[in-house]
């Protein structure tokens, strides 16, 4: 077992995607992890440990938030499509970014 304070931290980070043509959800992740790759390189990937938890959210290590968000904000296309990224909130519980989610409406790709 794994003491609470040994465990890493993460913070998650709530997005809309906004796009005159609809994107899917794998477009999306892809993109997120190539920009991160780009960027980080694959060292920094894994320490980051990025991950898309749901739609619209992503985890992150706390000392990595800042850089996705700026990575987030860099993403202009996907697939072919023309995109802005705004990121809404940024959370180290779940359950908030759950909540601010139901607040902004229904997020759709």
């Amino acid at each position: 077992m794994i003491l609470p304070s040994s465990r890493e931290k993460k913070r998650y980070i709530l997005f809309e995607v906004i796009g005159e043509e609809k994107v899917f959800k794998d477009e999306v992740k892809n993109s997120i992890y190539q920009k991160t790759l780009e960027l980080l390189g694959e060292e920094g990937f894994s320490r980051a440990g990025v991950m898309l938890v749901g739609t619209n959210i992503v985890r992150v290590n706390p000392k990595f938030k800042d850089e996705m968000i700026n990575i987030l904000s860099l993403i202009r296309v996907i697939n072919g499509k023309r995109v802005v990224i705004n990121t809404l909130k940024t959370s180290g519980i779940i359950k908030k970014i759950k909540g601010e989610k139901l607040k902004h409406g229904k997020f759709s790709w």
